[in-house]
């Protein structure tokens, strides 16, 4: 999900939003439970995770430079990208994360969030992630978005408030 923001919490302006498929159908959308599923050796299994991974980063990538091209239409300028990401302790064993069910799902979801931050870099953005629970939507961002009409879900609002708390944050100094 993108959600392009302008503004503060306090007076925002919700510009744009679109659904991104970062995988196109040629690979699985889950290659940790693939490689599982399918029985691959592990090393086959690094090599579909490193496809997947790819193709993820390059789509969301061509996603942002999209975004930043249609804002720039608009004379708003793409500046940064908030990536809503939960912190995640995963081990560097693969043969681990592929034994373990609950790891598997802690890989895909941080495979995804890590392709949507290598995007932004590949776009030229700088990149923050933020922590989905400490997160409040503000009732403003509700009243900005109807603007734009429905649909206007749990996700927009999630990124779109982490946008804004990017935008509300002065860039560190250095």
């Amino acid at each position: 999900m993108i959600v392009a923001v302008a503004g503060s919490l306090a007076a925002p302006l919700v510009l744009e939003r679109r659904r991104v498929e970062l995988l196109d159908g040629s690979l699985p959308v889950q290659p940790y439970h693939a490689a599982v599923e399918s029985g691959l050796a592990q090393a086959e299994a690094a090599e579909l995770i490193t496809r997947v991974e790819e193709l993820a980063a390059s789509r969301a990538a061509t996603a942002l430079n999209e975004m930043a091209a249609l804002l720039d239409t608009s004379r708003f300028t793409l500046a940064g990208v908030a990536v809503v990401a939960k912190d995640r302790s995963l081990p560097d064993d693969l043969a681990r994360i592929l034994g373990s069910h609950p790891l598997l799902h802690a890989a895909e979801g941080d495979l995804h969030e890590q392709a949507l931050a290598e995007g932004a870099v590949r776009a030229g953005l700088r990149v923050r992630r933020v922590a989905p629970t400490p997160v409040s939507v503000h009732p403003n961002l509700d009243s900005a978005a109807r603007a734009l009409g429905p649909p206007w879900q749990k996700d927009h609002k999630m990124a779109a408030a982490a946008a804004l708390s990017v935008l509300d944050t002065p860039e560190p100094s250095g």
